[in-house]
């Protein structure tokens, strides 16, 4: 059967509404990943960390395997990636894990966060962010290891960024620290969970951020 023009036209048209609706079959940022997703980006993290961490790793991965293999819990969408936690989770399986962004590679415009842990300062323009992020990351010696977020410029001393990790897999807790802005250049120079920055960072930035030190 020959079309008409016009049919071909129409048609066309049709096939290229179809496929800017369904966006190649790619979920939008806000929507939750499904499980195969979620699932894929936890065999990625597990692998990763084996193959760096060996010593550090705390969980049996035949239990890790069979729960995965399970619907997964519903989760939220966090700064640092989709957050899902098992709160019967027994021995050896994860308890808690986050999937970051750009395994699921999707990004959301809205999400919680991750830690309560401090307000003040300001956002951080995009890219220091990224250079404080690579930095972190550097360190860990791994991009599968913790994400940063909620980072801060101080607004009392903008040579001063406070920034938190989470890590993607249950096998610490979350930290935070702080970066110098030094003859134009970032460096970070305190990090970890509690009295971070005492005697480096000015104690007003700390204050801002709602931290204090030991008395001397």
């Amino acid at each position: 059967m020959k079309l008409g023009k016009s049919t071909l036209a129409k048609l066309t048209l049709s096939l290229i509404c179809v496929l800017l609706a369904t966006s190649c079959g790619l979920p939008t940022g806000n929507e939750r990943p499904d499980d195969s997703k979620l699932r894929d980006g936890v065999k990625l993290l597990m692998t990763q960390f084996e193959s760096k961490y060996p010593q550090s790793v705390n969980w049996d991965k035949s239990k890790v395997k069979a729960q995965i293999s399970q619907r997964f819990p519903k989760g939220i969408a966090t700064e640092a990636g989709w957050t899902i936690k098992w709160p019967d989770a027994v021995t050896g399986e994860l308890s808690s894990v986050v999937v970051p962004w750009i395994i699921l590679a999707q990004y959301p415009t809205k999400f919680a966060k991750d830690v309560n842990t401090y307000n003040g300062g300001e956002p951080v323009v995009a890219g220091v962010a990224a250079q404080i992020t690579k930095m972190q990351q550097d360190t860990f010696g791994s991009t599968f290891f913790a994400a940063v977020v909620n980072q801060r410029v101080s607004k009392v001393d903008g040579r001063w960024i406070i920034f938190t990790t989470i890590p993607y897999l249950p096998v610490t807790d979350p930290a935070y620290g702080f970066a110098e802005s030094i003859n134009g250049k970032w460096k970070i120079v305190d990090f970890g969970t509690a009295t971070v920055g005492c005697n480096k960072v000015p104690p007003q930035v700390q204050r801002e951020f709602g931290f204090s030190c030991p008395p001397k």
